[in-house]
């Protein structure tokens, strides 16, 4: 099939989307490769927002296309309205790259951080033309594939998915890749790519046992950034530099901490620069320093008031997402309440002592009353606590519930701070020391949590949430079942079910019948097993022994604490080998300590806020094409990104959530195209290289976005700054109705007195333009939308029906001149 192009193909149906940028592809930075031989499509089974925010598919897209010969598309699973849009014209699911359909593919490769994804899986698989179960792929069908964090039990995906990569996918992986590209050339079939597939140890099939591949270079590999910027804000708007891959701290409830192993340490060097990168060539101004402990980086208070010195004069801020409490450095508060202020977040998980042991961690009250008094000091408004309802622990003397409703009443007796409390249900997952235990029943994990949430009813200082017991529920029956699980999946698709993680589109009707349908098997999945029950995912070895399992098992019913991972181990798991072993904490503290100027960068721009003088810049830009499609607020994103890459020195706000000091022009409805938008800045500095600005910016602004001009205000020396919007005085537009089956002049007229009866214009001021298809209009401003031409095409009238009758394109802005009547904005502000 040719290539698809939702914009020509679809038109202004897409203004009746939810996010229609969603679906259009053309980022900057996307990779096209047409000569391309061997195709991957790339798939994060969820919404576009989410899945570019996702570490695992920023690395796979940008290795693979570095591979010569071999190109990856990004795939997402469809918002249930675009899904309905493409079913209704026969279209099938298509890589944003190229428009190529996904069962064009050689490979659809799914990258899986969560169990509840699978009816979005299932869903690629039937929008692209691909049958759900893999018996029934014919030779020309794509090889379906998988991998992540929520793949170590394959066995549900068994009648599913050809194969599963168990690990990390860097280096053996894109090998693999290779050959295939090779054997394709060679007049290699599906078939014989599916034995090459086998033979790798790291790839699951039934009956295989498997290998989880471990990356042996982690610590010195540099990944730099070479992903697309989202024209969708992500859910998680900001850069991730990994410091540290694996956990030193064996809990024995986190899958993450076993699946990861051996705790790999990033070398201090290798972050100032990927920093960087994140900063000058993604344009993040927010980093996350990413790990699963990061207090648990050695030198880690050094690291980050490095990283503090060098790029918070610049706005930029960071974030560390995970701390343990007993590894958490107070001199930390300091260095984490610069720019942005966000809540502590303390992973509790339970509140007593002994069992805490149970889990093989510890948190001490009095560790956390010292971090309380300290982000007291440093401005902090808010604490954040987890819980899980249902772990293995021995309840004697107090309940699970009460005794989190005490800790917290002490808590709240220690600080000010407000408290955010989220409860979730525990879920014994594959491959650790309690995938033998039983799963709390939803009925029971319900009654705790309302029974914590009634005890702070009138308490407006602490607000519990809590993360649906049912969904725990289906977690855990995909997390540990096995191949029958795969066709209750395939029913609750079949039936309507998407986006199960989703509380807005989770069809709880529809699960609970399958619940009810399949209690039995779904009972003894989730149910207490003995250690010598053969389990579904025993065919998979993530490189950790039985006997290591066990052993923990039995030390969290006692309860007895297990070391750390450390160098000279004395509880070796079997995570460690000749090829990768436990990063030496000693050279990387002596580094991160030693802060070499190298390290710190080679591309500084000098400090804005040195700089007394300040000035405005003015650009205007044009948004057509795909471009009309994206919302408002994404548009101010992506210039504001844009600014930052091309080196700007723009200035930001004061306060809580520091922004750019950046207007854009009145916002335009979706669909609407435009030649005439404007902006400006405030920077502190005039760049030499002002003429070239425009041409820098385009180069990192996506399709259909073009800065074309850009100048500097002179004027308004000791006024205040009028902004764009408080001098809009209108807007001339271009209407068109090139659809349209009767008579073309007739239907203008109608089109033209309509127009005019709404807007309370003269129907002789909007002029009939030479094509006798389009018609030209100058509205001014009211004091509402400035158009009201939404709700007016949204009317069936007979003469008009938007989205599949009337393009709109705005010609030109006005400013209010000093007689009241409009101007151009150049003209306004004195641009030269």
């Amino acid at each position: 099939m040719k290539p698809f192009n939702p914009v020509t193909s679809f038109g202004p149906l897409l203004s009746s989307i939810d996010k229609p940028a969603r679906y259009l592809g053309g980022e900057v930075g996307s990779i096209r490769k047409p000569d391309a031989s061997y195709r991957m499509m790339l798939c994060f089974p969820d919404m576009y927002e989410i899945g570019m925010s996702n570490n695992a598919m920023r690395i796979l897209y940008a290795a693979i296309n570095d591979l010569e010969g071999i190109v990856c598309e990004r795939v997402f699973t469809p918002a249930l309205d675009f899904e309905t849009l493409l079913r209704s014209n026969e279209t099938p699911l298509y890589g944003l790259e190229s428009g190529t359909p996904v069962a064009d593919s050689d490979v659809l490769g799914f990258t899986v951080g969560y169990e509840l994804a699978a009816t979005n899986i299932l869903s690629v698989l039937d929008l692209s033309g691909i049958p759900l179960y893999s018996a029934d792929r014919l030779t020309s069908h794509p090889i379906v594939i998988a991998g992540g964090p929520a793949m170590t039990n394959p066995a549900p995906y068994k009648a599913i998915i050809d194969a599963v990569w168990i690990g990390e996918a860097e280096d053996a992986f894109f090998d693999l890749l290779k050959d295939l590209a090779v054997m394709k050339t060679q007049g290699a079939d599906r078939n014989a790519s599916l034995e090459r597939i086998a033979a790798e140890p790291a790839f699951w099939m039934p009956g295989k046992k498997t290998i989880r591949h471990v990356f042996s270079e982690f610590s010195t590999r540099e990944y730099g950034h070479r992903f697309p910027t989202p024209v969708v804000k992500p859910v998680q708007d900001h850069g991730v530099v990994e410091i540290m891959r694996g956990c030193p701290n064996g809990c024995r409830f986190c899958h993450a901490g076993y699946f990861y192993r051996p705790q790999r340490l990033r070398q201090p060097a290798l972050i100032h620069s990927e920093v960087e990168t994140q900063v000058r060539i993604a344009g993040h101004r927010a980093i996350t320093l990413s790990s699963l402990s990061s207090g648990d980086y050695p030198g880690i208070f050094s690291l980050l008031k490095q990283l503090n010195e060098r790029w918070g004069p610049e706005g930029v801020s960071f974030q560390l997402p995970s701390l343990k409490i007993e590894s958490f450095p107070l001199e930390l508060l300091e260095q984490l309440s610069g720019t942005r202020k966000g809540g502590l977040t303390f992973a509790i998980e339970t509140p007593n002592d002994q069992w805490q042991i149970v889990l093989n961690k510890q948190v001490s009250l009095d560790k956390i009353r010292a971090i309380f008094e300290e982000a007291a000091k440093s401005g902090y408004r808010l604490a954040k606590f987890y819980f899980m309802i249902g772990l293995p622990v021995v309840v004697k003397d107090v309940s699970e519930e009460k005794a989190i409703i005490e800790f917290l009443q002490e808590m709240a007796s220690l600080t000010p701070m407000k408290l955010n409390v989220t409860l979730a249900s525990f879920v014994p997952k594959p491959h650790t020391p309690f995938q033998w235990c039983a799963q709390i029943e939803p009925d029971i994990a319900i009654q705790k949590i309302y029974a914590i949430k009634d005890a702070f009813k009138n308490n407006t200082r602490v607000k519990i949430t809590y993360h649906s017991p049912f969904l725990s529920w289906l977690e855990g029956m995909i997390a540990r079942g096995d191949e029958r699980v795969g066709d209750i999946l395939v029913d609750a698709f079949k039936k309507g079910a998407r986006f199960d993680a989703w509380d807005d589109k989770f069809r709880k009707d529809i699960w609970n019948n399958l619940v009810e349908n399949n209690e039995s098997l779904i009972n003894s999945l989730l149910g207490s097993r003995q250690v010598s029950d053969v389990l579904p995912w025993d065919e998979i070895s993530i490189g950790i022994s039985r006997k290591y399992f066990e052993k923990e098992y039995y030390h969290s019913q006692k309860p007895i604490l297990t070391s750390t991972c450390k160098e000279n181990c004395t509880v070796p798991c079997g995570a460690c080998t000749d090829s990768v072993r436990i990063t030496s904490r000693s050279e990387i503290e002596a580094e991160a300590n030693l802060g070499s100027n190298d390290a710190v960068g080679t591309t500084r721009n000098e400090n804005p806020k040195s700089y007394t003088a300040r000035f405005r810049l003015f650009f205007n830009y044009s948004k057509t094409g795909a471009a009309s499609f994206y919302a408002h607020h994404g548009v101010w994103e992506m210039l504001a990104t844009a600014i930052t890459r091309a080196g700007v020195p723009i200035l930001h706000s004061e306060g809580f959530n520091p922004a750019p000091r950046l207007e854009i022009s009145e916002p335009l409805p979706l669909g609407f195209s435009s030649d005439d938008e404007y902006g400006t800045m405030l920077i502190s500095g005039l760049p030499k290289y002002i003429s070239t600005i425009a041409d820098i910016m385009n180069s990192f602004l996506p399709e259909g976005i073009h800065i074309l001009s850009v100048a500097q205000i002179k004027g308004f020396i000791g006024q205040k700054f009028p902004s764009l919007s408080s001098v809009h005085w209108g807007s001339s537009y271009q209407i068109t109705a090139p659809y349209l089956d009767f008579d073309a002049g007739n239907n203008i007229i109608k089109l033209q007195e309509l127009i005019a009866s709404k807007t309370e214009l003269d129907s002789a001021s909007i002029s009939l333009e030479e094509d006798g298809r389009s018609i030209q209009v100058l509205l001014p401003f009211t004091g509402r939308r400035e158009l009201g031409l939404s709700s007016l095409f949204e009317t069936s009238t007979g003469i008009v029906i938007r989205n599949s009758k009337v393009q709109v394109h705005r010609v030109a802005q006005y400013a209010k001149g000093k007689d009241g009547r409009p101007v151009s904005y150049r003209h306004f502000y004195c641009i030269d």
